[in-house]
């Protein structure tokens, strides 16, 4: 079947994805092999310096030069705006979706070439940033070939079950690309001031891994606050169902990885054991009251009591002091969400409300503050703070407006979602895909009848929170979509 001229034009625009992809790769096949020539010719200064470099530090002295910027603000405008643009473009079937990836892409392959092209400050050679950028790489290369692959529509014979296929895994991959570049920005960070490196390296995992997961996690909330309902609904479970399911498993792997088995046990080693033990234990607690979709406190009680103990927690050395009081912000910041979270569930949430109360912005946005306030707090972070006469406020203060920032940016994407696919448009019966489960209070009985008879609807959010609005005459756009599936990709543009 002959392609119509748009999609033509997207077709090329998906090749020269492909393209701008391998032609990185090949030059950093290129690259190693010449730098291997190198070595055995003596090396020269950009990359090769002597092993001893590395010994105790992994960045060189130089400064940053204007290259190595430009690479940094790039790659930071292809994945920390545009890639995640792109993807709620993609899941609302926008025919901007390639367009705007097209872009992200193009951005990419330029801040790639940067990066091999600078001058000044030079970097270990097997810093995680480099060797994740091979797993980012592939990974877009893969997601670009299967938007090729959709866009030619075959449809016919083995083609059909294929296309399932890699429909179902361009949507997923899609989703989780925002969370590549996420990490992959964050190793850039970290590779550009030499952190993580030598005996710091399991400080820094615990501290940037788990304050991603307590961002992430207020993430998770917004969006259960605002279009998670039908799934939840959908799926017969709680928030807290799985809030706790994943306490419970984190709590394991921290109680087993946190002490290295066969040295003599710190308090670090104590504290953090000890956390996994409360955390597992509590998740238990909390999987098993919210059976049948019921509400419970509990995975609120197990990030307060983590709060607490992080208010007492502190480092030792030069920076003992400042790394006491940003402990402190990290966790009064999650006690705080802990205690709003506890007070929504228990006295501000009622199913059946057709608003968002203001009071439910605010476990999400502290959670979201108490992340980026851990990953704030390794103790090379606060050795750069005494060195440049740094007060802690002001640094606390650059951390939480960055949290603000991406509270803004998400909220703005889920809005974008929203207005794109029509959710408040849909029908009563059915919600971006989701057939609604039937509800047993008694007061929505005889509204809910009449809601159908007018075409009006009415769903509950993730906290039980509605939206109404009249269906138009032409079919609401929201009901051909599911959260989590990127179906559309597959349309044409």
């Amino acid at each position: 079947m002959p392609l119509i001229p748009t999609s033509r034009a997207l077709l090329i625009s998906l090749l020269l994805h492909l393209l701008l992809f391998v032609c990185p790769i090949l030059a950093q096949e290129e690259d190693h092999d010449e730098m291997g020539d190198h070595e055995q010719k003596g090396g020269h200064d950009h990359h090769n310096l002597p092993a001893e470099t590395w010994i105790s530090s992994a960045v060189t002295d130089d400064p940053l030069d204007s290259v190595m910027w430009l690479h940094i603000l790039v790659q930071c405008l292809a994945f920390g705006i545009l890639y995640p643009f792109g993807m709620v473009l993609g899941l609302a079937r926008s025919r901007w979706h390639v367009p705007v990836q097209t872009l992200a892409t193009v951005l990419l392959a330029m801040g790639y070439f940067l990066a091999h092209a600078h001058h000044g400050r030079n970097f270990e050679p097997h810093n995680a940033h480099r060797g994740f950028a091979y797993v980012v790489i592939w990974t877009l290369a893969g997601q670009i070939a299967a938007g090729v692959y959709l866009k030619l529509h075959w449809t016919h014979g083995m083609h059909m079950r294929i296309r399932r296929v890699i429909v179902a895994a361009h949507g997923w991959v899609g989703v989780m690309v925002p969370v590549l570049g996420y990490t992959q920005m964050v190793l850039g960070v970290i590779a550009s001031v030499g952190f993580c490196y030598g005996e710091m390296t399991g400080q820094c995992l615990a501290h940037f891994i788990m304050g991603s997961s307590f961002a992430g996690y207020g993430i998770i909330m917004i969006l259960m606050l605002r279009v998670g309902g039908p799934w939840l609904r959908h799926r017969g479970r709680s928030q807290e169902w799985y809030d706790s399911w994943a306490i419970m498993l984190w709590g394991i792997v921290n109680t087993f990885t946190e002490h290295r088995w066969g040295t003599p046990w710190n308090h670090g080693d104590y504290q953090h054991t000890s956390l996994g033990i409360l955390w597992w234990a509590g998740g238990a607690v909390g999987i098993w009251l919210a059976r049948n979709r019921q509400r419970n406190v509990i995975p609120s009680l197990v990030i307060m009591f983590t709060g607490i103990a992080m208010v007492g927690h502190a480092q030792h050395g030069a920076t003992s002091s400042m790394s006491g009081v940003i402990h402190s912000y990290f966790g009064y910041s999650l006690g705080t969400a802990a205690v709003t979270r506890v007070i929504e569930i228990a006295f501000v949430w009622k199913e059946g409300v057709d608003r968002i109360n203001p009071w439910q912005h605010l476990p999400p946005v502290m959670l979201i503050m108490a992340g980026f306030l851990f990953m704030a707090s390794t103790e090379e972070q606060l050795r750069i703070l005494v060195n440049g006469d740094v007060d802690i406020t002001s640094y606390a203060n650059v951390i939480v407006s960055a949290a603000f920032l991406v509270f803004l940016y998400a909220h703005v994407l889920i809005t974008l979602w929203q207005t794109l696919t029509g959710y408040v448009d849909a029908g009563a019966k059915r919600m971006n895909g989701f057939q609604l489960l039937e509800t047993e209070d008694e007061e929505e009985g005889a509204e809910g009848e009449m809601a159908e008879r007018a075409g009006l609807m009415g769903s509950v959010n993730g906290n039980g929170n509605g939206h109404a609005g009249r269906r138009s005459g032409r079919k609401a756009a929201g009901e051909d979509y599911e959260l989590g599936k990127m179906e559309g990709v597959e349309d044409d543009d």
